[in-house]
């Protein structure tokens, strides 16, 4: 390839396994490597699994014009794990890999969905719900995030959508939806229609617009938020379950779940199995999928809500105040929403920026002093807890769920 001719994605190919890869991200560490690299966004990622053993692999990179040449070809050997993660196997850096990733697990299959229990008193009353959803130029996947909220067997009270000004087409998306969305349930006929509004206009970020969105809601102390961002989605039957579960157990103030990763196409390609709740790991590091929180207003009025100068770890911040607090916080041993990985999704992009820094402000805010990354690798409460997901997977392939 011509020396410093542009490109305009790359792919790793083995077999029939297509791993796409990320450009245009800063990398300083590439840079720092390559003396002679023109700046901070030289260089490219490509995360997946591939098969033990030999494999032949080739890397691509796409031209301007759509074609495809080879940059590298060459054949890469796996050494297979003998020792399960959860035995013992693997070290810090396969157990973030394998058990939390960001990137594709396996080959994209039909999303499974969730098999909720039933309510355990169908006749209870339940708590309102309010949900936001802020998005910005994502009119590809907001209409998934749209349904999978506006579908629920058990609908929301509230919805917001707090758009930015988009320009791709989101506005009329939401406008359609906000015509022909009913947020009632043909199960509860006596429940009152809910109320969707929403705004398209220039917000600060997507923590401003989180705010904005909230602030178009109402509710009681005990009533419930949430909010989910634009290109994920939550699973069938999740608000039903979720409100349900809130309703039995009043002492509660937050709770999450597993997590469903999918592709561009909403193909899984991953899930995380979250352990209980630790509040020494939330003070470590967050695990916690931000698609699968809910909480009661009360927390939220007491914390004060969002703080907008955070433009990445935003809930990250929110849960380490709601735990400040005394937030009594439960992990349920539920898949209730799907996180999508895609080239363009911000939490890639800003991963090795704005994200890390705001990551080592909290970590830092949080213990007092100055905590490198490196201070994780072989913290023993973050490897148990990795471990412990390992297991909790091992079950659930075996058909068995663990609490």
């Amino acid at each position: 390839m011509p020396k410093g001719k542009p490109i305009r994605g790359v792919r790793l190919r083995i077999g029939d396994l297509c791993l796409a890869g990320v450009i245009g991200r800063p990398r300083p560490d590439v840079r720092a490597e390559i003396g002679s690299a023109p700046d901070d966004n030289t260089g490219f990622e490509i995360r997946g699994v591939l098969p033990a053993g030999k494999s032949d692999i080739i890397i691509e990179a796409q031209l301007s014009d759509d074609t495809w040449q080879v940059l590298i070809a060459a054949t890469a050997k796996v050494q297979t794990q003998w020792l399960p993660l959860w035995l013992g196997g693997g070290a810090w850096t396969e157990l973030m890999f394998f058990q939390m990733p960001g990137h594709m697990k396996h080959p994209p299959q039909a999303l499974k969905v969730e098999k909720f229990p039933l309510a355990s008193a169908p006749n209870r009353q339940l708590p309102r719900l309010s949900i936001v959803t802020p998005s910005f130029q994502q009119a590809r996947y907001l209409p998934d995030t749209l349904r999978s909220v506006l579908e629920q067997t058990h609908p929301a009270d509230e919805y917001v959508v707090q758009d930015g000004g988009s320009t791709d087409g989101s506005s009329d998306l939401i406008r359609h939806h906000a015509k022909t969305a009913k947020l009632t349930s043909p199960r509860e006929p006596a429940r009152p229609a809910g109320r969707f509004t929403w705004e398209s206009g220039p917000d600060d970020g997507q923590a401003d617009a989180i705010v904005r969105g909230f602030a178009k809601t109402s509710g009681g102390p005990d009533d419930l938020m949430a909010w989910i961002n634009s290109d994920d989605f939550y699973l069938p039957g999740t608000f039903a379950f979720v409100t349900e579960y809130f309703a039995r157990h009043p002492d509660v103030d937050a709770v999450y779940g597993h997590r469903v990763l999918v592709d561009e196409n909403s193909n899984e390609i991953g899930r995380w199995f979250l352990p209980g709740h630790d509040d020494d790991v939330l003070r470590l590091n967050d695990f916690v999928p931000q698609e699968t929180l809910f909480w009661r207003r009360r927390l939220w009025n007491k914390v004060g809500g969002l703080d907008p100068s955070f433009k990445f770890a935003m809930d990250w911040d929110l849960l380490l105040r709601f735990q400040a607090a005394g937030a009594r916080i439960v992990r349920l041993p539920y898949f209730l929403a799907c996180f999508r990985s895609h080239s363009t999704q911000k939490t890639l992009a800003a991963m090795h920026s704005t994200g890390q820094a705001e990551i080592t402000r909290l970590r830092e805010r949080t213990f007092g002093r100055p905590f490198p990354p490196q201070e994780l690798e072989k913290n023993p409460v973050l490897l148990r807890y990795l471990r412990r997901s390992a297991w909790i997977e091992f079950l659930w392939r075996l058909g068995v769920r663990a609490k």
